[in-house]
C-alpha cells in the first residue's frame, strides 16, 4: 500500500496514512460488492437517471473494456469536455479503472484554450458531449493525430465492445497519475495539475471522515464535476463511506436548489461563497428537514452572508480552504458545529499538514505570512516546464496565499499575495485576459484586476492605455475580446486612461512590475 519512498519531499509527513484502497477503480469495485442493490447516484434532469452500485459498476467495467479494445493503454491519457453528467462520471470512473489519466475539461472554454489543453496534455482521445458539436468543430484543426468521439450516451458507446475477448488488466498503484486538471497560469496559459491515485484517495478519506460520512449519507453536487470540489467533496467522499450521490445534470439553477434538496433528501453539499449569497437574495425558502451541514470554500465568505444564512435557514457552514493543488481542501473548520472557530477556515486535515512561513522559509507562529502545504494530497507539481514547478520547493507547496495561525490550530486567510482573480469560483489570472488585449493593434499598455461584485465576489476589470492619437471605445474592445476567451473571463469593465485626469500611467513598481494593488485602490477610491 503506502511506500514513502515514492512520495515527493512536499508530499512526506509524520502521519501514517491507512488507505484501505490502492487505487479509485478498487474503491468503486469494494464499495459496489459491499452495497450492491443500494442506490449510489442520482442523475435529475430532463430525463432523470438513478444507479445501483451494482449497475454502476457494471457499466463500468464495460466501459473500460471499450476503452482497452479502441486502443488505449495504462498512462494514456484522454479529455473529458462535459458539464456535469452521468456520460463523464462513467467515462470518469472507467478510465480511473483501467489506468489512463483523465483530462477534465470545462466546456465552458473557448475553443482556443480546450485546443490549448487537448494538445499541452497530449491526449490520445477526447469525448465530449454531442451539444458542444458546433464548438468541437473548430477544435478539431490541427488535431489531426488525437481521436475526438462524440457521445451522447454511453451505452451506444459501448454497444461495439467484444464481451468475448478477455482484457488483462494493468496494476494500479497509489502513485500513478490519476487525472491532470488545468487551472489559471500567471503567464496566460493554463497549468496542468498532476493529481495520483494517492491524492484523491486520500483527501476523499480525510472529507469523509471528518463529517462522518456514513452508508445514509447523501450529497448534493451543484459544482462542476471538471473542477476538484465536485469530484472529491460531493463524489469519492461519500463513496469512501459508501453514501450516495445527487448529481444535477447540465447547469443548475439555484432557484430549484431548495426543491432538488428536499426531493432527494440531501445530507449534505459543499457550494462557493457566492452560491450562498444568490440563495440568500432568492424569495425561496428551505422545504426540507434533512440537511445538516453545507461546506463552503473558494472564496471569501464574510461573516455578514454567514451569519444571515444560517439564521435563515438554520443550516451550519463549514469554511475550508484548498486549491488544485491540494486536491481539494487542505483544512476545514471543525465538526459539529459547535465546535467550529468561525471566522477561521479551519484546522489542518490528518492527510496534509499546514505551517506559516516567512520571507526565509521560517515557520512563523502567530504571525502573518505565506500559507504553506504538504502531505499525501498534495500534488506532485505541474506538466510540462520546469519553471512552472517553483511554488513546490523545500519541502512544501508555497500556496501564494498569506495568513496566520493560532496557537489552536487554526488558520486565518488573509488575502492572496499575487494577482488572482475569483469570480464565482473560477480562478483567472490578469495574463489570460492581458495577452488577448495585447493582441488589439492600438493598445500601448493593459493591466487586469478584480473589482467587488455582490454575488460573484469579483468582477473584471481592465485598465488600457491606447495608442497615440487613436480613439477606441468600451464597447469596441469588449468586442474585440469576445470569442477569444472563455464568456467568464470577458472584461465586465473596461478603463481607458487616456480620458482620465488622475491616471495617466498604468502604475509601476522600480523593476517595471505592473503595480495591480495601485490600480485596486484607484478603482475603490472612484466606487466607492
Amino acid at each position: 500500500m503506502m511506500n514513502k519512498s515514492s512520495l515527493k519531499e512536499h508530499q512526506k509527513i509524520d502521519y501514517n496514512l491507512n488507505l484501505e484502497y490502492n487505487n479509485v477503480g478498487e474503491l468503486l469495485s469494494i464499495k459496489a460488492k459491499e452495497n450492491n442493490e443500494k442506490i449510489f447516484l442520482i442523475c435529475p434532469g430532463k430525463d432523470t437517471e438513478q444507479f445501483t452500485y451494482s449497475e454502476f459498476k457494471t457499466i463500468v467495467e464495460q466501459t473500460s473494456k471499450f476503452l482497452i479494445q479502441s486502443g488505449l493503454k495504462k498512462n494514456d491519457r484522454i479529455s473529458l469536455i462535459f458539464h456535469n453528467s452521468s456520460e463523464f462520471l462513467i467515462l470518469y470512473f472507467a478510465g480511473l479503472s483501467c489506468g489512463l489519466t483523465i483530462v477534465p475539461i470545462n466546456p465552458d472554454l473557448s475553443s482556443n484554450e480546450i485546443k490549448y489543453i487537448i494538445k499541452d496534455s497530449n491526449s490520445k482521445r477526447v469525448f465530449y458531449n454531442y451539444t458542444l458539436e458546433s464548438k468541437i468543430n473548430s477544435v478539431k484543426k490541427n488535431l489531426i493525430d488525437i481521436k475526438l468521439i462524440k457521445t451522447k450516451s454511453i451505452k451506444e458507446l459501448i454497444s461495439s465492445i467484444d464481451n468475448e475477448t478477455k482484457i488483462e488488466q494493468d496494476e494500479i498503484s497509489l502513485y500513478d497519475v490519476a487525472v491532470i486538471i488545468y487551472t489559471s497560469g500567471t503567464t496566460g496559459n493554463p497549468k496542468g495539475v498532476i493529481l495520483n491515485h494517492l491524492n484523491l484517495l486520500s483527501d476523499a478519506m480525510s472529507i469523509s471522515n471528518w463529517f462522518h460520512f456514513n452508508k445514509e449519507t447523501r450529497c448534493l453536487c451543484i459544482l462542476p464535476l471538471f473542477h476538484n470540489n465536485g469530484q472529491i467533496t460531493t463524489l469519492l467522499a461519500p463513496l469512501y463511506a459508501g453514501g450516495s450521490t445527487v448529481i444535477v445534470k447540465g447547469k443548475i439553477s439555484l432557484y430549484a436548489f431548495w426543491d432538488l434538496v428536499n426531493e432527494y433528501k440531501a445530507t449534505w453539499t459543499s457550494v462557493m461563497a457566492s452560491i450562498l449569497s444568490i440563495l440568500l437574495s432568492l424569495p425561496k425558502e428551505r422545504k426540507d428537514n434533512s440537511l445538516d451541514a453545507i461546506l463552503c470554500g473558494g472564496q471569501i465568505l464574510t461573516r455578514s452572508v454567514q451569519e444571515q444564512f444560517e439564521l435563515r435557514f438554520n443550516i451550519p457552514i463549514f469554511e475550508g480552504y484548498g486549491l488544485t493543488e491540494t486536491t481539494s481542501f487542505s483544512c476545514i473548520n471543525n465538526y459539529p458545529a459547535e465546535k467550529r472557530k468561525i471566522g477561521s477556515i479551519g484546522k489542518s486535515l490528518i492527510t496534509n499538514e499546514i505551517e506559516i512561513l516567512n520571507e526565509n522559509d521560517e515557520v512563523v507562529e502567530n504571525t502573518e505570512g505565506e500559507i504553506c502545504i504538504r502531505g499525501y494530497n498534495v500534488a506532485n507539481g505541474y506538466l510540462g516546464d520546469l519553471e512552472k514547478n517553483y511554488p513546490f520547493r523545500n519541502g512544501w507547496f508555497h500556496s501564494g496565499d498569506y495568513g496566520r495561525k493560532d496557537n489552536e490550530g487554526n488558520i486565518y486567510f488573509h488575502g492572496r499575495q499575487d494577482s488572482l482573480i475569483i469570480k464565482g469560483g473560477e480562478n483567472i489570472y490578469p495574463a489570460e485576459i492581458e495577452n488577448i488585449l495585447y493582441n488589439h493593434p492600438n493598445i500601448d499598455e493593459c493591466a487586469v484586476i478584480g473589482i467587488p461584485h455582490k454575488l460573484l465576489g469579483e468582477e473584471i476589470c481592465a485598465f488600457v492605455k491606447i495608442k497615440n492619437e487613436v480613439k477606441i471605445t468600451e464597447k469596441e474592445l469588449k468586442e474585440f475580446c469576445k470569442n477569444k476567451i472563455a464568456d467568464y473571463k470577458q472584461p465586465k469593465k473596461i478603463i481607458i486612461i487616456n480620458d482620465l485626469e488622475d491616471l495617466t500611467e498604468i502604475p509601476k513598481g522600480p523593476t517595471k512590475k505592473i503595480l495591480y494593488r495601485k490600480l485596486r485602490e484607484y478603482y475603490q477610491k472612484n466606487n466607492s
